[in-house]
């Protein structure tokens, strides 16, 4: 007898997807997404195989150990879940990885906007499944895959330890205020770096290496250029500690008109670059603490994964049939 199937695809028609949700994200919104997204999923023509994480590791083995049997792989959670998944997708062969869908739930989304994805959870789901597969750069710390930023110093934590709302609501010059404070409470971090063929070397307050538009919230490229999320290139972006209250001002005002030329602030766009501490300093990786050494190297793999983007709108002219 043949079997049917109440999507109207056959077994031997359905592709296989794999759905990663960390049920804690968004004070355990995730957990509200399951059912829409393998409902849409099967309407979609896919079988599906959905995980909920327990504990930390847990999103990086389930994308290492499935991803490779599946077409689309979908994650639902926060940046560090995320950035989880991607490690996991990193150790498959590249022919071999999946297509990545990214519904976020966590208290802040930085990556999602960086991608430009919408914000309602049914749009987030349809982009996951139906939206347009683009390859993107992810970067490599000291063997360690990440997704968009490795940062220290100041900026870092305020931007993870406030919660998406509370962002929205303060404002960038809020914001600002906040990440200028942070400046003045920390201590000079003195390093070498070695990047594009040049030695810096001086103390510094704040450091990012990043694909991203803008940077914990405070340090937005976009106003100035156009970021490319799959040039095989990091945008760099060293502060140098400041001194006075002039120089602070200085990096105020440069921050807040996004006129990077400021003599405090060093900016490049390279594949490579590598820091060498006198002391060890506490890094970022999409949000989560990290250990570091002495020495760090942070290289581009370019285009890395291929992850579900939003359709181009198509705008209307006096041309464009109703």
């Amino acid at each position: 007898m043949e079997e049917l199937e109440l999507t109207g695809y056959s077994r031997a028609q359905r592709r296989k997807a794999v759905l990663v949700v960390n049920p804690k994200s968004g004070n355990m919104r995730a957990i509200n997404v399951i059912a829409p997204t393998i409902q849409a999923l099967s309407s979609a023509g896919y079988e599906t195989r959905a995980f909920t994480t327990t504990c930390r590791g847990d999103a990086t083995r389930i994308a290492e150990e499935y991803g490779a049997d599946c077409e689309l792989l979908i994650c639902s959670g926060g940046d560090g879940t995320m950035n989880e998944v991607i490690r996991g997708i990193m150790m498959i062969e590249k022919d071999a990885r999946p297509n990545l869908g990214y519904i976020p739930m966590g208290s802040t989304n930085d990556f999602s906007v960086a991608l430009g994805l919408p914000k309602r959870v049914d749009l987030l789901i349809d982009n996951a499944i139906n939206g347009v597969p683009a390859e993107i750069d992810v970067g490599c710390f000291n063997g360690r895959h990440y997704a968009y930023l490795a940062s220290f110093g100041a900026f870092t934590d305020i931007s993870y330890s406030t919660p998406q709302e509370a962002k929205n609501a303060l404002g960038f010059l809020a914001y600002l205020g906040s990440g200028m404070s942070s400046i003045a409470n920390i201590r000079p971090i003195h390093m070498s770096v070695v990047v594009n063929g040049e030695i810096l070397t001086d103390e510094y307050a704040f450091g990012a290496v990043s694909n991203t538009p803008s940077v914990v919230g405070v340090i937005n490229y976009s106003r100035r250029s156009k970021i490319d999320l799959n040039d095989g290139l990091f945008e760099v972006m060293l502060i140098n500690y400041p001194e006075t209250a002039m120089e602070l001002g200085k990096i105020a005002h440069a921050l807040s008109t996004a006129d990077f030329d400021c003599e405090l602030m060093h900016r490049f766009a390279c594949s490579e670059v590598r820091f060498i501490l006198d002391e060890p300093v506490n890094w970022m990786l999409d949000g989560e603490l990290v250990d570091a050494g002495h020495e760090i190297e942070i290289t581009n793999v370019h285009s890395a994964v291929r992850i579900m983007l939003p359709k181009a709108k198509e705008k209307k002219t006096l041309f464009t049939k109703a």
